[in-house]
């Protein structure tokens, strides 16, 4: 028999029992979890199952009564903002601390608070029928509830945060809270919140299509037409309202399409726009100093500048138009008619409205058609053929096709895909 081998193998059996021993003592000590932080645990679980994974009802029936929560309420999405503001995360927070902090700080109300996903925080806000019904305006006790979470937020963490605010919902459909607070991101910076009410302010600053325009300013590049330089404006009239990130993801978009339309038709034999070499230059910028570097810039590439005759949104018959379309395109509205209620001639009125906004009477009929029935299919039961009437179309065949040039899709899809969100 080996005696050094017998020696060597229980010197090793001792060795792992030793570090099993300690790896037991390590777990013990690390689980020492108090009830509370269990529980914080499964709210967060619950949670994330609502807003990325989705529940059942009787999922969703069970969570609400062990969290106690209330039958309506609304989503606070909290985002924490890296410090380089390089788009990496660049700290680490303790989960649990943050939320026995948050959970402090919404003592007096009713909540519920999800996991950090990336560098977001999931806040459900929950009150009783008894005390704010679906549609009643929150706006005021809501933002001051998230101005308060963000202040003092920043002040414990020192780190820059930003709060989107959904609208009051039945707890069962509370995900469109979710989606609309994920929306007021894109409008809200550093230090501030944004209420999802004054989303549609924000989005419909203008009455045109954001995709449509772009593809005007390619075509208009193309051909070598100063309307380019006008269709650059309306697009950084569009996103001015954003946040700074997402200023400046914008931005850059427009540009790279702006250069790659100069070398479709190999003008002045363009370079390519090498976004990468402005990364340092457009981080330092802000506000309206990223969109006067962005014309800037759109000069460089494009030779095109202003002219003269640049689109003005004060003009009276625009905005004459705008009030009467608001008030009337529900009706049989035809060119004519518009016309003569501002008091100048047809001809004149199409070519005004052409100049002043780059859209065609028709165009801005639709678009204005569209976007109404887009409201009353998300926020009703109506069939897609009462919304059809409703909007002042007259075939429901040929408002389908309308609706699906200007959206992607047809109104039938749209109603299954806003339900397969609520459900």
């Amino acid at each position: 028999m080996n005696i050094s081998n017998t020696a060597n193998k229980n010197d090793f059996e001792l060795d792992k029992e030793f570090w099993d021993s300690l790896q037991i003592e390590i777990l013990k000590s690390n689980n020492d979890f108090t009830k509370e932080d269990i529980f914080s645990y499964v709210e967060k679980c619950f949670m994330f199952s609502l807003f990325y994974r989705g529940t059942s009802y009787k999922e969703l029936s069970i969570a609400q009564t062990v969290l106690n929560l209330k039958d309506l309420g609304y989503l606070v999405l909290l985002e924490f903002l890296p410090e380089e503001r390089t788009g990496v995360i660049d700290y680490d927070l303790d989960e649990l601390e943050l939320y026995y902090f948050i959970k402090d700080i919404l003592k007096d109300v009713s909540n519920g608070i999800g996991s950090m996903v990336d560098n977001r925080v999931s806040i459900l806000i929950t009150v009783n029928p008894d005390v704010l019904a679906v549609g009643q305006d929150s706006k005021a006790s809501s933002i001051s509830i998230a101005e308060n979470l963000v202040n003092k937020l920043q002040k414990k963490y020192k780190l820059e945060i930003r709060a989107g605010i959904g609208s009051v919902q039945s707890i069962y459909s509370i995900y469109t809270s979710f989606l609309e607070a994920t929306s007021c991101m894109y409008y809200c910076n550093p230090g501030e919140v944004f209420h999802v009410h004054d989303l549609e302010k924000s989005e419909n600053k203008y009455n045109f299509e954001y995709k449509d325009t772009e593809k005007y300013m390619i075509n208009a590049i193309r051909h070598r037409k100063s309307e380019a330089y006008d269709y650059f404006t309306m697009l950084m009239n569009k996103i001015k309202p954003l946040n700074d990130s997402a200023k400046r993801n914008r931005i850059i978009e427009t540009l790279v399409m702006a250069a790659h339309s100069v070398r479709l038709d190999g003008m002045n034999e363009a370079d390519y726009f090498n976004y990468t070499s402005h990364f340092n230059t457009i981080i330092e910028l802000s506000g309206d100093q990223l969109i006067e570097w962005a014309f800037k810039k759109f000069v460089d590439i494009t030779g095109i500048v202003k002219t003269h005759s640049a689109i003005d949104y004060s003009n009276k018959i625009v905005l004459a138009t705008k009030e009467y379309l608001e008030a009337h395109y529900a009706e049989d509205v035809s060119l004519e008619d518009v016309a003569e209620h501002v008091n100048i001639s047809p001809q004149y009125f199409s070519k005004l409205i052409k100049k002043n906004t780059g859209f065609n009477f028709i165009d801005w009929l639709s678009m204005l058609r569209v976007k109404k029935a887009k409201e009353l299919l998300t926020n009703s039961n109506l069939t897609v053929k009462e919304v059809c009437f409703m909007v002042g179309y007259k075939d429901p065949n040929y408002f389908s096709r309308i609706f699906k040039k200007k959206i992607g899709m047809t109104p039938s899809e749209y109603v299954k895909n806003k339900t397969k969100i609520s459900s």
